[in-house]
């Protein structure tokens, strides 16, 4: 089976008990994604990076592809 999955580093913002906001490193904007379609590797710390994992349609969606 095929994963659609994919890992990108992002700069950790803030989150709240749902979703999570990351800055994106190439072009600087903040993205909320829900926590029930993304995971976050690394240090939950503002401004740290993080690996964030998720499928290519929700990153496509969100511009992140």
């Amino acid at each position: 089976m095929r994963s659609d999955l994919h890992d990108i580093k992002m700069v950790f913002q803030t989150e709240t008990e749902r979703a999570v906001c990351v800055r994106s490193e190439e072009t600087g904007d903040d993205v909320w994604l829900p926590k029930s379609q993304c995971e976050i590797d690394g240090e939950p710390v503002r401004g740290s990076v993080v690996t964030l994992t998720a499928g290519e349609r929700l990153l496509n969606e969100k511009g992140l592809l």
